[in-house]
């Protein structure tokens, strides 16, 4: 039903309708969490306007239907002056994530539905982003004809930086559906009248990070002084001089110090708006690294909007929020809030059976049978046991980080304690052995009860989650959870023995896994997910080898950090998701053994010759917080200041590539900054 792009990644040509009709917009009901730290000092004037009052400037939309609709005028402009073969819409998704891939496919179909023309061209970083745009404008040094307008979206990229600066080429516009944070100001400005970002009120009111003044309000406010039209690297330089002697603490104490400084500084400003301005801008952009709303469930506000949603393009939408609940993206609290909006479309779809028998249909003798469910979408309480469904209930809870971390399942009496639990629990280790769906039923209907009963005596208080599942007639069930270990497994098994570049290997491994999310490819869906459990076992072996060899984990003042160098482990490890994902499993583990909370730095050999990956982690995101993810900031500054060679790997400032000389003297100067 969906429309799918070919591959090579070039979607059909569609003709495109005159006009969109106008559509009333979602009303959010997402709950607004009050911001936990209030500023003493009101902003001044010129930043206390309404969000609502710079609308008309329409450089930001705040309505996902509003956004499509300047979207279609813009192609359609295009189209008028482009080729016939040509497509008036680029899109460029980013290859790093599951919710990237979900967002693409609910607009395809939106896209598809409207017959605009468009081309699909998965992007790995922001270097090759650009020089593939400059490929389609087809402007050159030594052409001084204007280059053709291009319409491009960007998916899951390009908020955070500034576009205008080597990025989109001249005469172009750029629409941006991105769920990094904190967005560019430039990308903000009401002067910038060539990237339009969907920037949703209600999304950003209820952000994980708050800020004590309105970011739209700041980005119009930089006509206040030359800063805001300067060099944004003078801008950094500002930046890191001031987190040289800040405090990085995210604790109670940490927030009060940021607090009375932040007083300190606004007395200090006075009257003066564009000192004043100058230190908004540098708190925003210092407050580190964070993510909004869900692409995915953007885009699907938007089909919604337009009265396009399907019940696949709300299970899109499910795994688009599931994609950032299991990376660690957003609160608990932020999860859930958006999944009981899910549970609203969800009830609305038609997709409960309050009988809880199914279809029934008559035949024309008169029996009546029950009918297979041939797509539902159901919500219900999980396990934390990750891929339980492909795997064994005994090995999901030996690697597991949930339980793995809490049980230390690497060692003897970690195992000897799991097996004594399910003895408890009256669980055959035999039966548990077996591959789920071979269990016995049992025992699969005793789990709930007996989990209840006897896991908090082991610590594991927050067992079960909310999470959303998928019926295929009789088979068995999926849950939204497994789809984005699968998929992200997809994303980032690269072949090893592929001689093209990295860009090629990530745009080929975006399509496989965008065919993996049909319905109809569960194949090779599973086969992600056989890769997820081997990326799994790694983790736990390269985990528990950190924690008990003396030495393995080095510790600095303000972060602790680890070095990954096992040839066998490291071929699945050298991935930025994975990465990411092993060091949230070793903060954990030390979280356990009672080590006090630091963030913390892995660097491990790259998939190239002499690169290695290094991959900083701040911490599990909490309501209230007052400091996201500031590595971004430290390791541009710590390379810059070695003068090495660096790339930031697929659209993340924490995630960044270095030569493998360059590793000690990098981490020394790392260690020095914060």
């Amino acid at each position: 039903e969906n429309a799918e792009p070919s591959l090579p990644p070039k979607a059909e040509n569609f003709r495109i309708p005159p006009a969109l009709p106008a559509v009333a917009a979602i009303p959010s009901r997402t709950t607004k969490h009050p911001n936990p730290n209030p500023s003493p000092n009101p902003p001044p004037p010129f930043l206390q306007f309404s969000i609502f009052d710079i609308h008309a400037a329409m450089v930001r939309e705040l309505r996902a239907d509003s956004f499509y609709a300047r979207l279609r005028a813009a192609a359609a402009a295009a189209a008028a002056v482009s080729s016939a073969s040509a497509s008036p819409l680029l899109i460029l998704p980013s290859a790093a994530d599951a919710d990237s891939l979900c967002a693409l496919r609910i607009l395809a179909h939106v896209l598809s539905a409207d017959s605009v023309r468009f081309s699909v061209y998965p992007v790995a970083s922001t270097a090759d982003a650009a020089e593939l745009l400059a490929s389609f404008s087809g402007a050159t040094a030594s052409s001084p004809l204007s280059p053709p307008p291009l319409c491009v979206l960007l998916i899951n990229w390009g908020a955070r930086s500034d576009l205008l600066r080597g990025i989109l080429p001249r005469g172009s516009t750029a629409f941006v559906v991105d769920s990094h944070r904190p967005v560019n100001l430039r990308n903000l400005a009401a002067g910038n009248d060539r990237v339009i970002v969907l920037f949703t009120a209600d999304d950003e009111r209820a952000a994980d990070l708050s800020y004590d003044f309105d970011a739209s309000s700041l980005a119009d406010a930089s006509d206040l002084t030359a800063e805001g039209d300067a060099d944004d690297d003078h801008l950094r330089a500002s930046e890191e001089e001031e987190s040289d002697t800040s405090d990085y603490d995210s604790g109670a104490e940490g927030g009060r110090r940021k607090r009375r400084w932040a007083s300190d500084d606004a007395e200090a400003d006075g009257d003066d708006p564009v000192r004043l301005f100058g230190r908004l801008r540098r708190e925003y952009y210092r407050l580190g690294t964070f993510h909004g709303k869900p692409s995915g469930c953007l885009m699907y506000d938007l089909a919604h909007a337009l009265r396009r949603n399907t019940n696949e393009l709300l299970w899109l939408a499910c795994v688009s929020l599931t994609d950032q609940f299991v990376h660690e993206r957003i609160t608990n609290e932020r999860y859930q809030d958006a999944g009981m909006e899910l549970e609203q479309h969800i009830n609305g779809s038609g997709n409960l059976d309050p009988s809880g028998v199914g279809s029934v249909v008559t035949l024309k003798d008169g029996t009546r049978i029950r009918a297979p469910e041939t797509s539902r979408i159901a919500y219900e309480d999980e396990p934390r046991l990750m891929l339980l469904r492909e795997w064994t209930l005994f090995d999901s809870m030996v690697c597991s980080s949930y339980v793995a971390t809490r049980l230390k399942t690497w060692s003897d009496n970690g195992l000897k304690k799991l097996k004594l639990l399910l003895a408890r629990m009256g669980f055959p280790l035999a039966d548990c052995q077996k591959g789920f769906q071979y269990m016995s039923m049992e025992v699969k209907r005793k789990m709930r009860d007996e989990f209840d009963r006897f896991l908090p005596e082991y610590g594991l208080t927050e067992f079960y989650y909310r999470s959303f599942l998928r019926v295929h007639g009789y088979k068995s069930k999926v849950c939204a959870a497994d789809v984005v270990y699968g998929v992200t497994a997809l994303l980032e098994c690269m072949s090893a023995e592929s001689n093209d570049s990295k860009e090629c290997s990530a745009a080929e491994q975006f399509w496989v896994a965008y065919s993996a999310l049909s319905p109809s490819n569960v194949d090779q869906l599973q086969k992600g997910m056989q890769s997820a459990i081997e990326i799994q076992r790694a983790i736990l072996r390269q985990g528990s080898s950190a924690i008990t060899k003396s030495g393995f984990i080095r510790s600095a003042k303000k972060f602790r950090w680890v070095k990954l160098d096992d040839p066998v482990d490291t071929s699945k490890l050298c991935h930025p998701q994975a990465l990411t994902k092993f060091c949230f499993f070793l903060m954990d583990a030390l979280k356990e053994r009672g080590a006090r909370t630091k963030p913390l730095v892995c660097a491990c050999l790259g998939r190239e010759p002499e690169k290695v990956l290094v991959v900083g982690v701040w911490g599990k995101p909490r309501l209230g917080a007052v400091q996201g993810n500031s590595f971004g900031n430290a390791f541009r500054s710590a390379a810059g200041e070695i003068g090495a060679d660096y790339f930031h790997d697929m659209f993340e400032s924490s995630w960044i590539v270095l030569d493998v000389v360059a590793v000690s003297s990098f981490m020394i100067r790392l260690t020095e900054k914060l």
